[in-house]
């Protein structure tokens, strides 16, 4: 049989400490364990997908194993392990070593398992100093399976060393962590991964460019084998790696295509967008790919406007900054705002690509409405070049009008936002079935907010101050409402300088009860009266109204209208305990 070709992540494996790349301090941490013959006896290592958990357990055990250790804890300038050349390491080279079990704790995540894993490791290793367990997938375990490794962790046989490998290590129970040496990995650097790849395309002969390399690195966010793999999809599928053929693989739009169409919907051009859309056929691209560029050329374009230059797009800076010449933060913040409003259902739906489309098309019409209406900061902007430069003094005073106009409507824009988070806060306490505390906060009048300090002024009338005591003791009720509606770092400020309250007329509440038992005002009851199929107790009760002078014979009652919950909060707030009707009552 031929010898079998493996895929190029497997093929360039590493096989030695000097091969792995990006774990600098971690190799030097394992490397000195072994110089000075301190291992310890449960080894975590905890990191991202891709980035050589696996592939250092493997050298490390191979290392303890080798036989030129000795030699490399004499002169560790001149010796290394592993040899990859004794008896030890070509076993490990070939995944046939006795004393190295690897186990996948995603198929092996029960205590039989586990069990069956404590009684092998009480044997001695056959080949090696060193039995080593690594444990791949470690967070699958089940918590009764982990309980089961507790004792054989804290003190395993003087033979035996476990390595557990997670890309989740908060998975693992906090008694495991805690007896573990924890080695966590970090993504490989930018400029690292891109050198590995560009050796692995030399010695396998594949035609590259940086461009392309680059943008394997960027998708692969430090991944080693992500890239290696992402490499071997594009040499299947291109003549050559570059920005375009990874582009296509991995079903990104091209960047100016997608600058293209930003431009498009800045300037409110519908007919251009859609026009730019049939072109490319996007339905050919990941509709979640486009979504995540065009947010991310938006959020470039944000930090272009405030002259900060992003790492993304870095060769259509130029490009972008003139389009931005006749945009304003507000368009920028506008759009990113609407297309996160639709992130939820963009994520739910299936129809992604026509959900795309539609949420581009609403905000060209909200960029067109704002140009046609002078909303925006960029029509602002522009106020100066209408003007006649030949009369100063006129320009400065059109101009000093146009910015008090902004001012004065941001203002106006400021207090509608605080009224109507109030009123929201209001509500949410009406919900809390605490009549009271309702009945106090609907008379209050926001003042002002200090988004920096936090601090809410509301204006209460004189008459209620002697609430003040109150609304601190009942403080855990509604704060919790407060800040969710003004954010956490808010402090309630009332303030008891408000105008009284209104007089209210006086009015009577008419029980259901004391409907049912009200005589004829024909003639006043006596105490010695009874209605037919009432009974005596009803009877008393009405009497006590009448001699309490509640009822008057022939007084006139005219109905109140009490829909206003905010006018008649006190009144709401008896009714709900007393149903009945109210009525004003003239003698």
């Amino acid at each position: 049989m031929g010898e079998v070709k493996l895929n190029l992540a497997r093929k360039w494996r590493s096989k030695n400490f000097e091969e792995i790349i990006g774990q600098d301090l971690l190799i030097r941490m394992l490397k000195n364990g072994l110089y000075l013959q301190q291992f310890f006896p449960v080894y975590l290592f905890s990191g991202q997908r891709g980035c050589g958990k696996t592939t250092t357990a493997r050298v490390f055990g191979a290392a303890l194993n080798c036989d030129q250790l000795s030699m490399f804890q004499d002169q560790p300038q001149k010796n290394a392990v592993p040899c990859l050349s004794c008896v030890s390491c070509k076993a490990m080279e070939k995944g046939k070593h006795p004393d190295f079990i690897e186990i996948d704790a995603a198929s092996h995540t029960g205590v039989d398992n586990v069990r069956m894993l404590i009684d092998s490791a009480s044997l001695l290793p056959l080949l090696g100093r060193k039995k080593i367990y690594l444990i791949d997938e470690a967070h699958m375990l089940s918590k009764a399976a982990f309980n089961a490794l507790l004792k054989i962790l804290e003190e395993p046989p003087a033979s035996v060393v476990f390595i557990l490998a997670t890309t989740d290590p908060q998975k693992i129970i906090e008694t495991v962590r805690s007896r573990c040496f924890q080695l966590f990995f970090k993504p490989v650097e930018t400029n690292t991964l891109q050198s590995r790849l560009r050796m692995v395309c030399e010695r396998e002969e594949i035609t590259y460019d940086d461009a392309g390399l680059a943008t394997i690195v960027k998708r692969t966010e430090g991944s080693v084998r992500d890239a290696l793999n992402l490499l071997e999809q594009i040499r299947f599928s291109s003549n050559s790696v570059t920005h375009e053929a990874v582009l296509r693989v991995l079903g990104y739009i091209d960047d100016q295509e997608m600058i293209a169409l930003f431009r498009h919907v800045l300037r409110g051009s519908e007919q251009q967008l859609l026009l730019a859309i049939s072109k490319m056929e996007w339905k050919k691209f990941s509709a979640q790919i486009m979504w995540s560029q065009m947010l991310e050329l938006v959020r470039t374009a944000l930090w272009l406007r405030y002259d900060v230059a992003p790492t993304e797009f870095v060769e259509y800076h130029d490009e972008i900054k003139e389009i931005l010449r006749k945009c304003s933060v507000k368009q920028l913040t506008t759009f990113l705002q609407a297309m996160y409003d639709q992130e939820l259902l963009f994520g739910k739906t299936t129809a992604k690509h026509d959900l795309l489309e539609m949420v581009l098309l609403q905000i060209c019409q909200r960029m067109k409405k704002g140009d046609s209406d002078g909303g925006s900061s960029s029509a602002a902007m522009q106020v100066p070049a209408a003007i006649d430069l030949s009369d100063d003094e006129e320009a400065e005073d059109e101009l000093d009008d146009a910015e008090d106009l902004e001012e004065e409507e941001e203002e106006e824009e400021d207090e509608n936002s605080l009224a109507c988070g109030w009123k929201k806060f209001v509500g949410a306490i009406e919900q809390l079935d605490e009549p009271l505390l309702n009945s106090i906060f609907v008379q209050g009048v926001v003042k002002k907010f200090d988004e920096q300090t936090g601090i809410l002024e509301v204006e209460f009338s004189q008459e209620v101050s002697f609430f003040n005591a109150w609304l601190t003791e009942t403080k855990s009720i509604w704060q919790p409402v407060l800040k969710k509606m003004f954010g956490e770092s808010v402090t309630f400020t009332p303030l008891f300088t408000g105008a009284p309250l209104p007089k209210k007329k006086k009015v009577a509440v008419e029980s259901s009860e004391s409907k049912r038992v009200q005589p004829s005002f024909a003639k006043p009851p006596t105490l010695g009266e009874r209605r037919p199929g009432a009974s005596q107790a009803n009877n008393r009760r009405s009497f006590g109204r009448q001699a309490r002078g509640v009822y008057k014979p022939f007084a006139q009652e005219l109905p109140i209208d009490i829909s206003d919950k905010e006018v008649w909060a006190k009144t709401h707030m008896i009714m709900k305990h007393i149903p009945g009707t109210v009525k004003e009552i003239r003698g």
